[in-house]
């Protein structure tokens, strides 16, 4: 069985990195879809949208997060979201 802590990467941006309440302004510095490696040590890779900032790990985008940078950047063209300044936090849903 699989812990659910061993699924968290420390080589990129997750919930697990902001304190309660917390948020980090960050400005994307480029997007792009890359090869991840899973935390777990078992060598499996998987292809995912990676987000970069200036002073911050990268952050593995999913489809809420994709929609949500189109919405705020008024672009869908990953090419055109660097420069973009966001303010990121957690939710619980």
């Amino acid at each position: 069985m699989t812990h659910w802590k061993k699924l968290t990467n420390p080589n990129y941006l997750g919930a697990y990195a902001f304190q309660e309440g917390e948020e980090k302004v960050l400005t994307i510095t480029n997007v792009a879809e890359e090869t991840v490696t899973a935390p777990d040590g078992n060598g499996q890779t998987e292809q995912c949208t990676v987000a970069h900032f200036d002073n911050e790990k990268p952050l593995i985008l999913n489809k809420t997060n994709c929609k949500l940078i189109e919405k705020l950047t008024g672009s869908p063209y990953i090419e055109q979201w660097a420069g973009a300044t966001l303010i990121f936090g957690v939710n619980k849903v």
